[in-house]
């Protein structure tokens, strides 16, 4: 891999700096899993929303379907720019705003990782202890820890080109210091458990409108 220079035309990595081609590696490997995933999960989806029993549960389906097909399409934007920088390097000392402006795409596709993470949860509130329950679960398991490094990978990158100042489009509401407890979910939270507690009432049930206008 060609080196990545920085602003002041030197090696990033020379003088102990960041490993920024081992980090372009390792999200080459993240958007790559979470890329055939989203595939997979999309494929389970199709037939729940062709057979909803109603316009609530199709239209919840159909918009988590939606926000992973879009999060596919970036994807296949992002990723030859990750592959061609792993490829052949980066010059930031005569190219620095472009670099800028792929890192505020990787910061965006770390916010699409944890989006991700919420709707296979969702998926799994409703369909536990179903057929459907160990495939989904084995989808979140490397998604949770996809997600975790990609928030440290995310940190040193943003400490070497940003001065420490991370793009707040890629920060979730659970993980944002300003925002009160009341709109956070713990299990997403800084920190927090591996495995969230999956509810055996069903998502439908939970969520009515008559449910929502007694609270």
């Amino acid at each position: 891999m060609t080196p990545i220079i920085g602003i002041s035309g030197v090696p990033i990595n020379a003088g102990g700096g960041i490993c920024v081609e081992t980090s372009f590696t390792e999200m080459d490997s993240i958007f790559n899993r979470t890329k055939n995933a989203l595939v997979e999960f999309m494929g389970i989806l199709t037939p729940i929303i062709e057979n909803a029993q109603d316009d609530h549960e199709r239209l919840f389906w159909h918009h988590i379907y939606e926000e992973e097909e879009h999060r596919s399409d970036r994807l296949d934007i992002l990723m030859p720019k990750i592959q061609a920088v792993r490829k052949n390097g980066a010059d930031l000392s005569n190219n620095q705003p472009e670099f800028v402006h792929l890192l505020q795409d990787i910061s965006l596709e770390k916010f699409g990782l944890h989006n991700f993470l919420e709707h296979l949860d969702l998926f799994l509130f409703q369909f536990k202890d179903t057929e459907l329950e160990g495939k989904i679960q084995g989808l979140r398991n490397f998604t949770y820890e996809d997600y975790q490094q990609m928030k440290v990978i995310l940190e040193k990158l943003n400490q070497e080109f940003q001065g420490g100042t991370e793009f707040k489009t890629s920060i979730p509401t659970d993980e944002k210091e300003g925002n009160g407890s009341n709109v956070k979910i713990e299990a997403y939270s800084q920190h927090h458990s591996h495995e969230p507690a999956h509810s055996k009432q069903s998502f439908r049930k939970t969520l009515t409108v008559g449910s929502l206008k007694q609270k």
